[in-house]
């Protein structure tokens, strides 16, 4: 468990992580508070939903942190006919 806290640090502390690691771990959790439920294991439960909660609280994280670096790609297309400055 200290492990995954410390990759979890180094992970944050790069910002450069995409999505879909981020959602596979929160699809773990949601899955392992389902197998908790069935199994009526508490424990597992909650451990389920700390992941899960750990995992969401991560990806805002890193998307707040891609947000204020601006050194992201932006889909968006360019319009020409805008005036200059728009875009910056």
């Amino acid at each position: 468990m200290l492990e995954l806290v410390l990759l979890t640090a180094v992970v944050v502390a790069a910002g450069e992580l995409p999505a879909a690691p981020v959602v596979g771990v929160m699809t773990f959790g949601l899955v392992m508070a389902i197998v908790g439920h069935i199994a009526r294991r508490n424990l597992l439960v909650g451990l389920g939903i700390a992941v899960l909660f750990m995992a969401t609280a991560a990806l805002v994280l890193l998307a707040y942190l891609d947000f204020a670096g601006g050194d992201s790609f932006d889909p968006r297309p360019r319009d020409p006919n805008l005036p200059p400055g728009v875009y910056p």
